[in-house]
């Protein structure tokens, strides 16, 4: 299996001519693998909830959360395909659709000044930053260059849960491989991907005894993923992943 980070090059392109560089390399390949009984879904269409979230949504709401009015996500006026989330653990992140791309960024309140860089020659620099009275609006500048932002409030990477999705019970939670790249499953379809560069929400189902994921970058875009649980080890793409605490 084989994702790139590229989808932002053509994005960029059709507003910016900005050239992209950096992509995310192959992730690993598919590797044959023997399958696993599956089960349907069941009636309950969001499973696992602690206070009326999801783990996944919980795990990704805590990286907003915060006394900053910078937390959260905000929407360019200039260019609307995407969002930039400022995270509480000073990472900013480009998101278009349900995946996004990390980078660090760094926050000089006595100066009002924002380090940031995630897209080259469009949001990259050190900015002098100004919130509107309501803390919606934020302005970043650089040199006779502004850049707008606004608040969104309903802002959310997670995909609609599909209808019927077919699980394995076998392989709902968390888990790490060797590499520290991490993966979350739910009962109600809903898989999340963290590979420390980035991350990915998607809706899954397994067919062919094979994990069939779809993530959007504002176009469709599917990834296979093949599996399978030996004494309480789930092994994807050929790779060993462990229970994981979040």
């Amino acid at each position: 299996m084989k994702k790139f980070l590229c989808i932002f090059f053509s994005v960029v392109l059709t507003v910016s001519a900005v050239v992209m560089t950096g992509c995310d390399g192959e992730k690993k390949d598919n590797a044959e693998t023997k399958g696993t009984e599956t089960t349907s879904q069941t009636e309950e269409t969001k499973a696992d909830k602690k206070g009326g979230l999801s783990e996944i949504e919980s795990y990704l709401e805590k990286f907003t959360e915060g006394d900053s009015d910078f937390y959260g996500a905000w929407q360019p006026e200039s260019f609307n395909y995407m969002s930039v989330v400022f995270r509480n653990d000073n990472l900013a992140e480009m998101v278009t659709g349900t995946e996004g791309y990390f980078s660090k960024y760094t926050l000089n309140e006595k100066k009002k000044t924002i380090k940031v860089q995630l897209m080259p020659n469009v949001i990259d620099g050190e900015y002098s930053y100004e919130f509107s009275d309501d803390k919606k609006k934020l302005t970043l500048t650089l040199d006779d260059n502004e850049l707008v932002f606004i608040k969104q409030k309903d802002f959310s990477l997670i995909p609609e849960a599909p209808e019927k999705p077919v699980i394995d019970s076998e392989i709902l939670g968390w888990w790490e491989d060797e590499n520290g790249l991490f993966y979350c499953f739910q009962q109600d379809g809903i898989m999340y991907e963290n590979s420390i560069s980035m991350e990915t929400c998607y809706t899954y189902t397994i067919k062919d005894n094979k994990i069939k994921a779809t993530y959007s970058v504002g176009t469709e875009m599917n990834d296979e993923f093949t599996y399978s649980v030996k004494d309480g080890v789930l092994t994807l793409n050929d790779v060993k992943c462990k229970r994981k605490t979040v």
